[in-house]
Formats: C-alpha cells, structure tokens, sequence
C-alpha cells in the first residue's frame, strides 16, 4: 500500500516539525553546539541512506574469457613534422619509425 521511501519521508517531516517545535525556546540561547549536531547528521544521514537503498542485488554477469589477441605491426609509422634548414626556410619531412 505505502512504499518504504513514502513512509521514511513522511516520518522525516513529522520528525522534523516536532523537533522543532520542543527545540523552539522562548529565550534565546547562544551555545557552541557544531560537533553534535555535525555527528547527528551523519548519523541521520547514513540510516536515511541506508533505508533507500534497494535490497536485491542482480546477479553476477558472466563473460566468456578471451585471451588477449596480439596485433604485430610490421609496417612502419609514418608522421610529417616541420624541419628548418641552415637558411631558416621551413620544409615538411616525413619522419617513419
């Protein structure tokens, strides 16, 4: 009827409002409190992360092991660089491996 994450949402809200509404003071208090509200959203955050993860797992995808195939190139690798000569007159020159 209801999925998990519609339930975990919902009680969040709730959670929040009402800790607001008992955390709400008439006075107004300055405290140092980072560290323990730090770990408490790391630990609210991991049990929320936790909750909305999916509980199957797909099965294992066997592949059919190859032995690597390999090329031997016996032909020579080419590329053009520019060259200048003793004049300072650029010429392409093909440059082989």
């Amino acid at each position: 009827m209801f999925s998990l994450k519609t339930v975990i949402t919902t009680s969040l809200i709730a959670l929040t409002v009402a800790g607001t509404t008992l955390a709400t003071t008439s006075q107004a208090e300055a405290r140092n409190r980072f560290l323990p509200g730090l770990a408490a959203g790391f630990i609210g955050g991991a049990l929320v992360a936790d909750a909305l993860q999916p509980r199957h797992y797909a099965p294992p995808v066997y592949r059919p092991v190859y032995r690597p195939y390999i090329v031997v190139n016996n032909y020579p690798v080419c590329h053009v660089v520019w060259r200048q000569d003793a004049w300072g007159d650029m010429y392409r020159a093909r440059v082989c491996r």
